[in-house]
């Protein structure tokens, strides 16, 4: 039994491996403008989607968990090096969506850079076009679980977001934020 258990924990390592590599190389069979830095890992159930000669880049050692959305409709979406996009994320974009280096987002986050249009009271919202705005998160940013990010946002490098907190204006500074819409709590502590 003793021996057994290593050979299988080998085998399971190996089998996610060669998964996460077979599914980057679909993702790039697919004709679709998608580009992985060295030691990306896709998980099981990612979907990442390129329409109407939108891009996705995602960076060296960055890890896409399982059952995340990556949807560049049209637009850019950028994850920096040393990342993690935690599952069930979803990334929709039809301008640009820029995400720094060791950034954290964590599991059931929603960012989107577009809304859909609503000044005209007459006109069914689907016919009213969309608003749209670039989103940039910095580096080093921890984005807590079930969080909303909207368009024309800027978060700054360092920032952390508490969980089920909805992101509408820049936030800038190092501080921690949370909330709906999200407000300053503290500043973040010089050290552990």
């Amino acid at each position: 039994m003793t021996l057994i258990r290593p050979i299988f924990l080998r085998l399971y390592i190996l089998g996610a491996v060669f998964g996460s590599w077979r599914r980057k190389l679909w993702a790039r069979a697919g004709f679709a403008k998608i580009s992985f830095g060295h030691n990306v890992r896709v998980d099981r159930n990612v979907i990442l989607r390129t329409s109407d000669g939108g891009s996705i880049t995602i960076g060296a050692n960055t890890h896409i968990w399982p059952g995340a959305i990556l949807d560049a409709r049209g637009g850019q979406i950028v994850i920096g090096e040393n990342g993690l996009v935690n599952a069930g994320c979803y990334i929709v974009s039809t301008e640009k969506i820029l995400v720094g280096r060791d950034a954290l987002i964590a599991e059931h986050v929603t960012i989107r850079d577009q809304d859909h249009g609503f000044a005209d009271g007459a006109k069914p919202y689907s016919e009213q076009g969309r608003i749209e705005g670039p989103v940039i998160i910095g580096d080093n940013v921890w984005i807590g679980a079930k969080s909303t990010v909207t368009r024309n946002v800027d978060i700054a490098s360092g920032t952390i977001i508490g969980a089920n907190s909805v992101v509408t204006k820049s936030l800038l500074g190092a501080q921690i934020f949370a909330g709906a819409p999200a407000r300053p709590l503290r500043e973040k502590p010089d050290r552990p």
